[in-house]
């Protein structure tokens, strides 16, 4: 096993002075239309050639044309793994499965670490400073392929007692704001005349803006939004699935990034699925959710036009246990072995729409001919979890510097 890890493919963020090879005799407009249309890691290759690479990398018109071309295109995935190890998978290929996973070469405070969430391409993760249930986190918010960490750090914890959080992280395309979302769950405590003291479970809700240096407290937080991060970035809201106030059904908040509001979005038209625990994610740029259906189905919906209740379409619907050839495989479940709902991943260009199965395997699900394969992806790890990701040069360190001076 040590010998597979060394062997393992990295990528590695360095410059050193090879030359160009020529290319710095084109005009820069030709060289910026070459360099926008090639991966990602072939980029990080071109800026270890010299300094002029690294520079001609940070140019914001390559910059923005390469982010330009990728929008157009699959979304790559990161295996957020072991010990809090960082991969990337590259989706651009007709066969994504037989592809091998890159490991970044970057570790982060604590082994004990959580993925936040990714957008505008830059992810933010969360890092364990201490342990225990009152443990406190530091966030670190950063482009995997640039390499500019920036670290948050929450309020000091002495605000709050015996306390839990839980964080979102997003981006409005319009205010081109990035922002982290922080629930803290603490214990109150009040002592009443002549009795004993009340322990009374109390939350807060901030928000950080990159680039102010603060968190702001916000005020009307929903009553029971729960003690999951949210799962769903779609027109500048995170999306969280949580129990109603009248406790018999789940129903969908989304958090405003730009007018920093909650409000109840519209659930999918099935009485079983509301019923239910289900979970929310992205296809084709619209809010989807999916779980178990009426009929013991997977069903997955997807919201067509944003708010708006009749758009509701059932998109997708299949026997959801472990589909019929797929390797079963230990998780670290108390049921032993993966036969779990799967959870949506993403969508791909080619109408196939990958899942995640337990903690271990990806999964294509092909709709037209209902048919599921397992992708067989060398160098990732034993346990994960998939997110989308699309890449980008953009600098986590610039961008909030931007947002200072705008």
């Amino acid at each position: 096993m040590d010998g597979e890890e060394e062997k393992e493919e990295k990528i590695v963020v360095v410059a050193d002075d090879r030359p160009w090879n020529g290319m710095d005799l084109l005009p820069l407009d030709i060289l910026i239309a070459i360099l926008s249309r090639l991966p990602v890691t072939s980029l990080i290759q071109f800026k270890r050639t010299s300094h002029a690479g690294r520079d001609l990398i940070a140019h914001p018109l390559l910059i923005q044309a390469f982010h330009n071309w990728v929008s157009d295109s699959n979304p790559c995935l990161n295996f957020f793994g072991d010990y809090s190890q960082l991969y990337f998978l590259g989706c651009d290929y007709p066969k994504i499965y037989s592809r091998t996973a890159l490991r970044f070469e970057r570790t982060f405070y604590s082994s004990l670490s959580d993925m936040v969430g990714c957008c505008n391409g830059l992810l933010c993760v969360s890092c364990h400073l201490n342990s225990g249930e009152s443990a406190i986190r530091s966030l670190e918010i950063y482009n995997p392929f640039v390499g500019d960490p920036v670290a948050i750090r929450p309020e000091p914890a002495n605000r709050f007692s015996n306390l839990r959080e839980v964080f979102g992280f997003g981006f409005h395309p319009i205010t081109r704001e990035s922002k982290v979302v922080r629930i803290v769950y603490y214990a109150k405590i009040l002592k009443l005349e002549g009795r004993a003291k009340c322990r009374l479970t109390e939350k807060a809700f901030q928000v950080f803006t990159l680039g102010t240096g603060e968190w702001r407290d916000k005020e009307n937080i929903p009553k029971r939004l729960g003690l999951r991060p949210p799962e769903a970035l779609v027109e500048g809201s995170l999306h969280w699935v949580v129990v109603a106030d009248e406790g018999f059904y789940y129903a969908i908040v989304s958090f405003q990034l730009a007018d920093e509001v909650f409000e109840e979005i519209p659930h999918p038209p099935c009485q079983s699925l509301v019923s239910s625990r289900y979970s929310l994610s992205v296809l084709n740029g619209c809010l989807s959710a999916a779980g178990l259906g009426e009929t013991a189905q997977f069903d997955i919906w997807v919201m067509k036009q944003y708010k708006v209740e009749d758009s509701w379409k059932k998109e997708y619907s299949f026997v959801p246990n472990v589909p019929l050839g797929l390797t079963m495989k230990r998780d670290s479940s108390a049921s032993g072995f993966m036969n779990r709902v799967p959870r949506v991943v993403c969508d791909l260009k080619n109408g196939k729409i990958l899942l995640q199965y337990g903690e271990s395997t990806l999964v294509s699900y092909d709709p037209i001919g209902n048919r599921f394969k397992t992708l067989e992806i060398n160098g990732q790890p034993s346990f994960f979890q998939a997110f989308p990701f699309l890449p980008s040069l953009f600098s986590a360190k610039a961008t909030m510097d931007l947002q200072v001076s705008s």
